[in-house]
Formats: C-alpha cells, structure tokens, sequence
C-alpha cells in the first residue's frame, strides 16, 4: 500500500507541475491548460479504487494533495514555475481544492462500488471540460446564478456528456437512473460557482445513483 500511495502522489504532482510547466514554455491560453490538467488528474485518479480497499489512504493522499496545493499558492517560486495550469485565470477560484474533495467525496460514497466512482469521476473529468469549451465556443446564451457565468450550450454539453457517461456504467439501464444523474450534476455545475462545482458533482451525481435503483453505491 506504502508504494501505491507513493506512486500515486508522484504521478499526480508530475501531472500537476508537467503541465505547468508545458504551459509556462508553449505559453498555452490559461483555460486550456486548467481544464487539460483537470483532465489528466481526473483519469490519473480512476483507478484508486483498483488500488486501495479503505478511504483512509485515498483521505492521506487527498491531504498531501492540498499541502502540495497550498504550497502552490504560497510559495512564488512554485507557482511560476509549476502552477500556470492551475493559477493562470484571471477569476479567483478554489477549483483546485474542490477537485481534491470532490473524488475523495466519489471514494467514499461509492462504497467500493467502482463503476458508479467511474461515473462520478469521468463526469466530473470530461463534462466539465466540455462545458467550458462548448461555453466557450458556442455559447450564445450565457446566464447567471450568483457569481456563476454559464451559458445554456455549456450546460447542454455536460448534461449530454453525464447522461452517456453514466448510460455505458453497467447496471445503469434505468431511463430514471440516467436522466436523474445526469440532471443532478448538471444542476451542481450550474449552481456551484468559483470552482466548487468540482465536489458538487460527484456528491450530487452519486446521491442520485443512490436515490433510483439503476446503481447502488
């Protein structure tokens, strides 16, 4: 166990500041380089079900996570050099943080339960990221709710991106089970702003797993 959560601590730092660092020297747009850093996190992070029995490790290791995070924020060497994936937005944001939190949240609510982490892990992961870049690029009908700027195509991105996520997770054949989740983290997405929509999702999408039959956690 000592050497899986050893490994799995390098490869998320050697994630976080690669990128980093690959954005600093090809000077990548601020936003590409955040939403490509949450995408590599979030794949790196599947399989910590595969390798851990208990929450206990993935806990400690989401609390290193936040230290190397902290130390990111505080320490301006780091940040220059590493932190550009995470720091380079111009909009304040705890989206980091929430990120760490919202797959440990998916680890324990799964209850070991690896197809419904996936679900979570992958929703948060690429219908996050789609929203941004269809928000991006086709978004022609932004709203607001609180300090949230969404707009209606974004949205309609991660929904359609939840409900085939959660669809191809086996034992989700239920219309109910599928349209709910994917209802749930959109409406986290939606309503969650400065980057704490990363841990409603999760929370939210297996709370409706549990709540319809497709998928027990």
């Amino acid at each position: 166990m000592i050497v899986a959560f050893a490994a799995a601590a390098a490869i998320l730092a050697l994630l976080v500041g690669g990128i980093g660092m690959l954005a600093l020297r090809f000077r990548w747009e601020p936003e590409a380089a955040r939403k490509g850093s949450h995408v590599a996190v979030g794949l790196a992070c599947l399989p910590l079900p595969l390798l851990f029995a208990d929450a206990t490790p993935v806990i400690a290791l989401a609390a290193v996570a936040c230290a190397g995070l902290v130390a990111l924020r505080a320490v301006p060497a780091l940040r220059a050099r590493f932190g550009c994936a995470l720091h380079g937005i111009a909009r304040a944001s705890l989206g980091e943080f929430a990120f760490v939190a919202g797959v440990a949240l998916a680890f324990v609510l799964a209850h070991g339960d690896f197809a419904a982490y996936a679900a979570a892990i992958l929703t948060l992961t690429l219908g996050d990221t789609a929203a941004a870049l269809i928000g991006r690029r086709f978004g022609r009908h932004p709203y607001a709710i609180g300090r949230a700027r969404k707009s209606v195509e974004g949205s309609c991105a991660f929904f359609a991106v939840a409900a085939l996520v959660c669809a191809l997770v086996p034992g989700a054949a239920s219309i109910a089970a599928v349209a709910a989740f994917a209802l749930a983290t959109t409406l986290a997405e939606a309503f969650a702003g400065d980057g704490l929509d990363n841990a409603a999702i999760p929370l939210a999408g297996l709370l409706a797993l549990r709540l319809f039959t497709g998928v027990s956690p």
